[in-house]
């Protein structure tokens, strides 16, 4: 029987970064994937005519020194074809509609139209995002074990104790809200409905609750550049899998990872009909709320993840469309904010993506693909008395959030289908259907992240749930971080 160097469970961003890392330094490795896509959260699924993207639809990280465009230089090989955007997206509240630039000038222009009132101080605030965030790309370029949690790691962190990381100190140390306040622009809803909305879908949380550094970093990485990649974000996941296995590497659909155990010193992953694979280090990519199902309790008591913390993370309701072509082309991503006063969850805030209009791998000649997301709370959906009900409902109120700006929307629909966590747990295997990592609480959150070391030797994570956190960047960079750290 082949005794692997890396096993890999789950063949999302991160683990397929880390495995094709790996495999193209000549290590042998096998990834794991339970369903039949590759991807993860950032996956599709076809039906007839129409290609969806199953959650993040947004590309990022492709720009020069971005880290997409990094890892596939790493890996020498070419990213599929793609469209920078040069409006981020468009965010259309009731009565109005803004203009998310990526081109600082262009977005302080829009700053200027639309809060006369507070544009010098947002444009102030704004330089600040920009500076802040460059720092924390240098910081990460050195792919650092974070947060420290073992003498060794705090021991390396001293490494990073120079003028560019102490400036950073301060905004580990507040809120994002803190931050706004010192620039007054803390009492804005109109405002701060937007930069929440913003937050929401990069970092999961409102200034109120986020560590000033996250969200300084999730703010600029809006202004590098939103591109969208033809067949969606698939086409990045096919690419990697293609590297592994190009490198000798291998990778197994429909293989889930049902149980971990060691013996005589490695580690044996059994998957279904008595598969087991023999490895000496394991990778996993299937988040921290799925840990404790793999091992023995004699075992996971020994790692640092805890039981107590698997409820700290939304799921998603989401909506996917065909739809008759009457949709701008130039403008592919909109949020909508249906009722500012209100909490940005349960479909009164969603982000809704349009496939590129001439890209036929997503839908055929004159149709549109169009996937729709909102944060939700997660144990409603586990109600089944008032599951269908709710679904609907859901459906509606989404539905009439669109119709205020695309005002056609209902007569266009050629298909639609809701996805719930429950269609989470089921095809993406996200227990429960938490998605999106942990949800930050406070200015000292980040010190609850997961690095990339479980407590349990030889055995990594990476992924939403482990640091940098969620997002097709953050599972990315964390999947680098644990394959440099493995090959140690």
């Amino acid at each position: 029987m082949t005794t692997y160097d890396m096993v890999v469970v789950g063949a999302g961003f991160g683990g397929l970064s880390a495995a094709a890392l790996l495999a193209k330094k000549g290590y042998s490795v096998a990834v794991l994937e339970a369903s039949s896509e590759l991807g993860g959260c950032a996956g599709k699924f076809n039906r007839p005519g129409y290609r969806f993207q199953a959650g993040a639809t947004v590309g990022m990280g492709f720009e020069e020194g971005g880290v997409l465009k990094r890892l596939f230089d790493e890996l020498k090989i070419a990213l599929p074809p793609m469209k920078r955007m040069d409006t981020i997206m468009n965010i259309h509240m009731r009565d109005e509609t803004i203009h998310y630039y990526r081109e600082k000038e262009a977005w302080f222009h829009e700053l200027d139209r639309l809060f006369p009132h507070l544009a010098d101080q947002a444009k102030l605030f704004f330089e600040e995002v920009f500076q802040v965030g460059s720092r924390i790309d240098h910081l990460l370029d050195d792919l650092p074990v974070f947060p420290p949690k073992r003498a060794i790691e705090w021991m390396k962190m001293t490494k990073y104790m120079n003028t560019n990381s102490i400036k950073l100190i301060p905004y580990m140390t507040q809120t994002l809200m803190d931050r706004l306040k010192s620039f007054n622009l803390h009492k804005d809803e109109r405002f701060l409905a937007f930069l929440n909305g913003q937050l929401m879908d990069s970092v999961q949380t409102t200034a109120e609750h986020c560590p000033a550094f996250l969200g300084h970093a999730a703010l600029q990485t809006f202004h590098k550049g939103a591109y969208a990649v033809k067949g969606g974000l698939t086409s990045i996941a096919e690419s990697l899998a293609t590297s592994i296995k190009d490198n000798g590497g291998e990778v197994h659909m429909r293989r889930p990872a049902l149980h971990i155990e060691q013996q005589q010193g490695q580690w044996v992953v059994h998957s279904k009909r008595e598969k087991t694979y023999i490895t000496k280090k394991v990778i996993l990519n299937n988040s921290m709320h799925n840990f404790h199902y793999l091992f023995d309790e004699s075992i996971s008591s020994k790692s640092n993840v805890k039981k107590d913390r698997i409820d700290t993370s939304w799921g998603a309701f989401m909506l996917y469309l065909g739809v008759e072509d009457n949709y701008p082309p130039d403008v592919l991503y909109h949020q909508i904010i249906q009722n500012p006063n209100k909490p940005l969850a349960e479909g009164n805030q969603f982000l809704l993506s349009l496939s590129a209009q001439d890209d036929r791998t997503m839908a055929p000649e004159g149709k549109r693909a169009i996937t729709i997301s909102t944060h939700t709370e997660i144990s409603q959906w586990w109600q089944q008395e008032t599951y269908e009900e709710r679904k609907s409902q859901y459906v509606e109120q989404i539905l009439d959030g669109i119709e205020i700006h695309f005002p056609s929307i209902r007569n266009d629909i050629d298909l639609l289908m809701p996805g719930t966590p429950v269609t989470f747990e089921r095809y993406v295997r996200r227990d429960k259907g938490r998605v999106g990592g942990y949800i930050p609480n406070g200015k000292w959150s980040w010190l609850n992240h997961y690095s990339v070391y479980t407590g349990l030797e030889d055995v990594f994570s990476c992924g939403d749930t482990t640091f940098p956190g969620a997002g097709t960047l953050g599972t990315t960079l964390s999947g680098w971080i644990v394959a440099n750290e493995a090959m140690k």
